[in-house]
């Protein structure tokens, strides 16, 4: 199978080396451990990744759902703030400087 401009729609490309080293995952095999562990038990796996961030209070449970009736709750109970995981966390570690938002407008000339 082609796509229009006539590639190979499988055709598999390497990503530059320098780009590589700089990926989250190391390899398409650490990618899918992941994948798989997300599948199996996923509230194990969102608890951990929730743990990346700052809690004020943690939550009761990870996912609760009711599919029949459209009702689907996460970390229910938890307590967490937006800006202080974006911003203020940042300001005690090596981040402190880097800046947050670089704002560009459409006309180069403009600055402000």
């Amino acid at each position: 199978m082609t796509q229009e401009i006539g590639l190979p729609v499988d055709e598999k490309y390497a990503p530059p080396a320098d780009l590589a080293r700089q990926a989250v995952f190391a390899s398409r095999a650490d990618y899918d451990a992941l994948y798989k562990r997300s599948i199996e038990d996923p509230d194990g796996f969102w608890a951990e990744q929730a743990e990346r961030l700052t809690w004020f209070k943690k939550w009761d449970s990870v996912l609760q759902h009711d599919f029949v009736n459209a009702k689907v709750g996460w970390f229910n109970g938890g307590k967490l703030n937006a800006c202080y995981n974006c911003l203020d966390r940042h300001l005690d570690s090596h981040l402190k400087n880097k800046a947050a938002i670089i704002w560009e407008g459409d006309n180069p000339n403009e600055s402000r």
